[in-house]
Parts: C-alpha cells; sequence; structure tokens
C-alpha cells in the first residue's frame, strides 16, 4: 500500500550505518507498570496527533507535549520519531492481524469476487474503525522503519491469500505467489486512493478498486 514520498522530519534523521529493523527491536523496554503507563501515553499522544495532522504533525516535542511528559522521559523509551511510529505499527498490525483473522474465521471464498470484496472490506473497516492506523500506514512510510514493517506484513499478508485460494479451490498450488504480492499492492492503491481525502473511504474508489482487482485475480488464476 505504497504512497507518495515526503522527506523526513530533519530534527531527526535517520543513521544510515543502522539498520531501521534492528534499531526498532532495540529501544528500552518497560518493565513497571509506571513505564509501561508512560509508552503507552506516548502511543497515544502519537495516535492522536496523527488523526490531527497527519504524519508531519507527529513530532517527538508535540509527542511529549501531548503527552504531559518531558522530552528525556520519552527519550528514556524511544531514540527518535521514527522508533515511536514503528512501536505505533507494531501494536496496529497486531490488532489488524486478529481483526482479519475473525473476519475470515470459517469462511471459504467461493469465488475471486467474493475473495476481493471480503478481504478488501476487512481492510475498510479497520482503517475506519482506526483513522491514525490508515494515517500511518499510508503516510507513515517517511520512516524506514515503519516502511520495514510494511514491507513485512504485506509480503506475509500476500502468502497467506495465496494459501487461502488454494485452500478454497481458487488456485492452483503451483500458482506463482507474484499474483497474490500483486493483489496485496494493487488494494494497497486502492485504500491510499480512497482514504486520501478523509477518515471515511470513498465509496466510489472502493467500487472501482473492488471491479478492478476481481478483473486482475480472476484473470490472473484464470487455468
Amino acid at each position: 500500500m505504497a504512497t507518495g514520498v515526503k522527506s523526513p522530519e530533519p530534527e531527526e534523521p535517520s543513521s544510515p550505518a543502522q539498520d531501521p529493523a534492528k534499531l526498532s527491536r532495540r529501544r528500552r523496554q518497560p518493565v513497571q507498570a509506571r513505564s509501561r503507563e508512560t509508552v503507552e501515553r506516548i502511543l497515544d499522544a502519537a495516535a492522536a496527533l496523527l488523526e490531527e495532522g497527519g504524519v508531519d504533525a507527529v513530532t517527538t516535542r508535540a509527542i511529549a507535549e501531548r503527552a504531559g511528559i518531558t522530552a528525556p522521559s520519552l527519550y528514556r523509551f524511544f531514540a527518535d520519531r521514527e522508533q515511536v511510529l514503528d512501536a505505533l505499527m507494531e501494536q496496529h498490525l497486531e490488532r489488524l492481524g486478529a481483526f482479519l483473522a475473525e473476519a475470515e474465521a470459517d469462511w471459504s471464498p467461493s469465488s475471486p469476487a467474493e475473495f476481493v470484496e471480503r478481504e478488501l472490506g476487512s481492510y475498510v473497516a479497520y482503517f475506519q474503525a482506526n483513522p491514525n492506523a490508515a494515517r500511518l500506514w499510508l503516510d507513515g512510510r517517511v520512516s524506514p522503519t515503519v516502511r520495514a514493517e510494511v514491507l513485512r506484513y504485506q509480503r506475509s499478508t500476500a502468502q497467506h491469500l495465496h494459501d487461502v485460494a488454494v485452500a478454497a479451490g481458487l488456485a492452483a498450488p503451483q500458482t506463482e505467489l507474484l499474483v497474490f504480492v500483486m493483489m496485496v499492492e494493487l488494494g494497497d492503491r486502492v485504500l491510499d486512493l480512497a482514504f486520501r481525502d478523509g477518515r471515511e473511504a470513498d465509496p466510489d474508489v472502493i467500487r472501482h478498486g473492488r471491479i478492478a482487482l476481481t478483473a486482475y485475480v480472476e484473470a490472473a488464476l484464470r487455468p
């Protein structure tokens, strides 16, 4: 679900010598209840700023002020803004995974159209219920750590969709994974356009996106 590239926030540059994914994992993990509460306040503050002003509004200074803490308190747990965004993305990916698993429980698509409608509709429902997740997912890839998380999740999603389609008899086991990578990437663009102008998905964009995705999946899976 890639979007246009914006310039990163100048106050918190990334070090080219650091692996973003590893940088994210090295942040300090809270142990005491008070520390966990502080981290939650930081993430809640970042989420609120995302909803109000998008990624550009999320700075460490603004997060600290919104959370009611000092900057040193924030830096105890997060080295920079990117680590805050990455932690928020990890939180959403966990919740999104549970949401999608529930939506797919005891469900087997009977056609490519049903397959596309259920999968695309589930993402729309989650993003509408969690507007800051939509802004982070679609606009937050100025952060290398967030971008790494999204790409990892999308690769996993493509494999999952392949397995669902095979189990449902919509695709042969030898079907190229690229078919589902394309499905994920095309769906990403549909979501980007649908949520670009507001908290609610544009129904016309979703309708046309569903038509386009269904046509692609039908053609790609045709024997």
